[in-house]
């Protein structure tokens, strides 16, 4: 089996990896000449092209940052689908909207280009472990096959249904993920505006029904600990809120809670907060509050 994979940023750089680990034959695109190197240093190889990737691939990984740079490179005259061949895969790792999946998938049945779409849930670091959980979205005959070679990578994978379910999932997951960011914020800052001691409003927020996720299991590790180093940017998690944002509007779901965070994630890019991670928005919240940040 030949793999190729195309996308090697802070979650595509990992997934690739432990493919190469659990030694299978990875051959890895990225524009970034510097993680290709990390990359054949681990054992993988490069490609000087997306033909040269497709043409020579049993299945094709894509894990880009958004639906235009999917929709470049998997549906350009020298892309993905123009390459691949008949009974091939696709694979669909990217954070895109609806339409892009949908077309995608349609595009690939007209190759006869076996297509799933495998949205990576869970944290920057629990990829880095091989700890990933992917929402899949494929045919039902499909499911053995992907989920064996999904696990290389992670440790969970759920069948969300059909092609573009999986991106379904991962828009409604990360809607979830990202209000909480601007609630997390919110509360703690104003326990720090109460003169709470941080540690122990911590304590108390993660030890009762109040706790989620990321306050409990990321928080410590990235804000409250002064690292603002991206396991997941700001700047995407502005596009993924917009996605779901847009796939709500398209189907005539109201999103009072969602459209609020994502004005909230705008004026924090205003802010200069891009490049730092979605639980700099604690950080955000504090300076316009005048709030002294918080550190535990």
């Amino acid at each position: 089996m030949k793999i190729g994979f195309i996308g090697l940023g802070r979650m595509g750089f990992p997934l690739a990896s432990h493919l190469v680990k659990n030694g299978l034959d990875v051959t890895a695109f990225d524009l970034n000449l510097a993680q290709i190197e990390k990359f054949i240093q681990l054992g993988g190889k490069s490609a000087e092209n997306i033909q040269h990737i497709a043409k020579n691939a049993d299945i094709v990984f894509t894990m880009l940052p958004g639906p235009k740079q999917s929709k470049e490179v998997i549906l350009g005259d020298n892309g993905v689908l123009a390459n691949l061949s008949e009974g091939k895969y696709l694979i669909e790792l990217s954070t895109i909207d609806t339409d892009t999946v949908d077309l995608l998938y349609q595009h690939a049945k007209e190759k006869n280009i076996k297509f799933a779409d495998a949205p990576v849930g869970r944290l920057a670091a629990h990829a880095d472990l091989g700890e990933s959980l992917f929402m899949l979205g494929a045919e039902t005959a499909e499911f053995d096959y992907l989920q064996d070679l999904l696990l290389k990578m992670g440790t969970t994978v759920l069948h969300c249904g059909e092609p573009g379910a999986g991106t379904r999932m991962k828009l409604i997951n990360n809607l979830m993920v990202l209000c909480y960011c601007q609630l997390n914020s919110e509360a703690l800052v104003l326990a720090q505006g109460l003169g709470l001691d941080a540690k122990k409003t911590f304590e108390v927020l993660t030890g009762t029904t109040a706790s989620n996720g990321q306050l409990k299991e990321k928080w410590p590790q990235k804000v409250l600990n002064n690292d603002l180093t991206p396991g997941f940017d700001i700047a995407l998690g502005f596009k993924d809120l917009t996605l779901a944002c847009q796939a709500a509007q398209s189907t005539g779901i109201s999103l009072p809670v969602g459209n609020l965070v994502r004005n909230m994630f705008q004026l924090a890019r205003h802010a200069g907060k891009d490049g730092q991670d979605t639980s700099s928005m604690t950080d955000f919240w504090a300076e316009v509050n005048q709030i002294e940040k918080i550190r535990i």
